[in-house]
């Protein structure tokens, strides 16, 4: 009789085992199903963020092109402004890289050389074309571009960078610019760079009043100007940059 009850004991105890192993390899397969609806449910997400990102990058360099052919544009107008933009950004990426400064920004360095003059839109004609010296009313006008360029790109988030440069890209280092007069290392350092590419594009390029001066003498006028009006370091910089241009030319 004993016998009988303990064999009853322990097929009832085997029967338990069995009921709770069947129960946790039923509740471990839920788990696994569970973790890899997670694991779709990742990839998806993550295949989501990455397509949203390379939309957003798209409708940016869409965005930024638009902007880009209205400077375009603009430029067209007057053959003797035509390419300094293109110009100005080049050597502005030039200066900010070997000024050791990452390469995002030293593109958006760039891009903010590119539309610098966008404001110039707002600008009328008869003052922007002027073949001589503008008047003081004249002068008053023509000063609001950098503020009217960081306008119109002020809404764009990813250019916030960008627009503080176009405004202070006539900025000088002794604070005589404009508009706000900042001087030195108040100013940002890309519309420090963007100031000098400016500058020594202009002096190498016909204009209205004058014709392109030769890489010498333009180089000649920064290196005066060098500690006073502009950035002496990033000044000798552009020098040296373009010195080498210049040699590379001569070949």
């Amino acid at each position: 009789m004993a016998g009988s009850v303990a064999l009853s004991q322990a097929l009832s105890y085997a029967r338990d085992l069995k009921s709770l192993y069947e129960t946790s390899r039923a509740r471990e397969r839920e788990l696994e199903q569970t973790q890899e609806r997670l694991r779709n449910a990742y990839q998806q997400s993550l295949q989501y963020a990455i397509d949203l990102r390379k939309t957003y990058r798209r409708l940016q360099h869409a965005i930024f092109q638009s902007l880009l052919g209205l400077a375009n544009a603009l430029e067209a107008k007057d053959p003797y402004t035509r390419g300094h933009s293109e110009r100005v950004g080049a050597l502005a990426r030039q200066m900010a890289r070997a000024a050791g400064i990452p390469t995002a920004t030293a593109d958006m360095i760039a891009q903010a050389g590119l539309l610098h003059d966008l404001g110039k839109i707002a600008i009328p004609e008869g003052v922007l074309r002027k073949p001589g010296s503008l008047t003081d009313e004249e002068w008053a006008v023509m000063r609001r571009h950098p503020v009217v360029s960081a306008q119109i790109v002020a809404p764009l988030e990813f250019f916030a960078e960008g627009a503080v440069i176009l405004r202070h890209h006539h900025e000088r280092h002794d604070g005589s610019g404009y508009p706000d007069g900042l001087r030195g290392e108040l100013i940002p350092i890309g519309a420090r760079i963007v100031a000098i590419a400016d500058i020594y594009d202009a002096l190498t390029s016909d204009r209205p009043y004058r014709t392109r001066l030769s890489h010498a003498e333009a180089v000649r006028r920064l290196d005066e100007q060098a500690g006073r009006t502009l950035d002496p370091d990033l000044t000798a910089l552009c020098i040296r940059l373009t010195d080498d241009a210049a040699a590379e030319r001569a070949l």
